[in-house]
């Protein structure tokens, strides 16, 4: 990607601290929190995220979709004028393409270019098939010239790495964005603490953040800030293609040998909120799963269980998440839980996201601590996510939208969530979450939250319903 060559004055230029470096800057390859944040600066998607209290609106297209009779044949007219970064006009060929390219994109609907139009031929029946286009998957990405090129307000320079990367303007981009330059500097945590990050904050060499926990900022003054409990759950998945666990009175015992409350409190000040009782995260509803903190419990059913396991493999996140700010001592408490119980647990952090996601892939663990992070506003997305055994990873299927780690196979979820999916009624919800809490493959332990903070002279914040800011609707203002 080419950029300006001259530099902006700084107070054109917004710093922006993470804890965790970049991984990808391809939209189909952007799995973590830090990543797909960049990643929506530079790469438009056809519907715009949601807004607190607004549905996704058009983005790429001049109108919404329109629909066929039966609802299965979409279609919208491009946007005129947009351009990707090297100044090509984008039209609705290459909206088709990139979208034909992006496997998760394909399992909802194919595509195809119709004149100025983009019709979409949708596969099952989706309610809420505006939200499939906002998703990153969906990302419009123009390949050219070895590179890929995107619509959005910024594109990445050249000199770009993983720990200190610059986004500048796109030049093509209308609106043109009043902030000229995006700096993501990484700021690695010490010990397991954002020592750093939260000392540039304070020091006012970083004028924004997103990564970081409430019980990191509260001492800040030179700074302001929003909390926000998140869009997000950490839950600990239980391989049941692993013999001892698909037993489900193991799994069970396991689960309520935690302490959850415990266990919240080594990430969050506010150990209530966070406490998990279902798998979705409570923007998205409330439910109770029932299960409580029992020793004797699940002594008791380890013993019942017909062949309880000794030693089990718990696979970690490669590093801190939104729903997971602290893995290891996280992934340590649960293995001194396990050990109650006579099982021993080795704990096998993943080194980066490339060994992460190849194991997750192969299935290579008995439990993985992890989590997953709403795509969506939409709760089918969420758990179709987590429980649906067309989301169960392998080599062949991204982990992108393949966030069932328990490996779950379940006739009557996924009819039901293919139910949820025409009717989103609450009833079913519920169905799928009691189904879920009776069979347990994977238990909620925590809520992730989000704390917003950034310097005094940033204007037009408001917190982005999803985490992600869009960082061209920002201003810059001098003292």
């Amino acid at each position: 990607m080419t950029a300006d060559a001259t530099r902006p004055d700084a107070a054109s230029v917004l710093r922006v601290g993470v804890i965790s470096t970049v991984q990808s800057l391809n939209p189909l390859q952007a799995q973590d929190f830090v990543s797909a944040m960049v990643v929506a600066q530079i790469f438009d998607t056809p519907y715009a995220r949601p807004m607190p209290d607004r549905d996704p609106q058009p983005l790429l297209f001049s109108e919404p979709l329109a629909a066929d009779a039966d609802g299965r044949v979409m279609s919208a007219p491009i946007r005129d004028g947009v351009r990707f970064s090297d100044g090509t006009a984008m039209t609705a060929a290459h909206v088709a393409g990139s979208l034909k390219k992006a496997a998760p994109f394909r399992e909802h609907a194919d595509v195809d270019a119709d004149g100025a139009r983009v019709v979409f031929r949708i596969k099952r029946p989706n309610a809420r098939f505006d939200l499939v286009l906002t998703q990153a998957y969906a990302s419009v990405v123009l390949e050219k010239g070895g590179k890929l090129l995107g619509t959005g307000a910024y594109v990445a320079t050249p000199d770009a790495t993983a720990e200190r990367l610059r986004l500048v303007r796109n030049p093509h981009h209308v609106p043109a964005p009043k902030i000229e330059e995006v700096v993501f500097v990484c700021y690695p945590p010490e010990d397991g603490q954002p020592k750093a990050l939260v000392a540039a904050l304070e020091r006012g060499e970083v004028d924004f953040s997103n990564v970081l926990q409430r019980k990191d900022v509260t001492q800040l003054q030179k700074v302001r800030k929003y909390f926000e409990l998140g869009n997000s759950t950490a839950m600990l998945y239980f391989n049941t293609e692993r013999p001892a666990l698909q037993d489900v009175r193991v799994r069970r015992a396991i689960a309520h040998s935690i302490d959850r409350m415990e266990l919240a409190a080594i990430s969050h000040a506010n150990t209530l909120a966070h406490t998990a009782g279902s798998i979705l995260p409570p923007m998205m509803g409330r439910y109770k799963d029932g299960i409580r903190h029992d020793s004797a419990k699940a002594a008791a059913l380890l013993e019942e269980a017909d062949s309880p396991p000794q030693r089990l493999r718990l696979l970690l996140m490669f590093g801190p998440r939104p729903y997971l700010p602290h893995p290891q001592p996280t992934a340590e408490y649960i293995a001194a839980k396990l050990a109650t119980l006579g099982i021993e647990v080795a704990i096998e952090q993943a080194r980066d996201s490339e060994e992460y996601y190849q194991r997750v892939a192969q299935g290579d663990y008995d439990v993985a601590l992890t989590g997953w992070i709403a795509d969506t506003v939409d709760p089918a997305d969420f758990l179709e996510a987590v429980l649906s055994e067309d989301a169960i990873p392998s080599p062949d299927r991204p982990i992108s939208i393949h966030a069932n780690l328990g490996r779950y196979r379940n006739p009557a979820v996924d009819e039901a969530l293919e139910r949820l999916r025409q009717d989103p009624s609450e009833a079913t919800q519920q169905e799928l979450l009691r189904l879920a809490g009776d069979e347990l493959p994977v238990f909620p332990l925590m809520y992730g939250s989000i704390a917003f903070v950034h310097s005094w002279n940033v204007r037009n914040f408001t917190p982005p319903l999803l985490g992600i800011p869009d960082f061209s609707t920002l201003e810059l203002s001098s003292f």
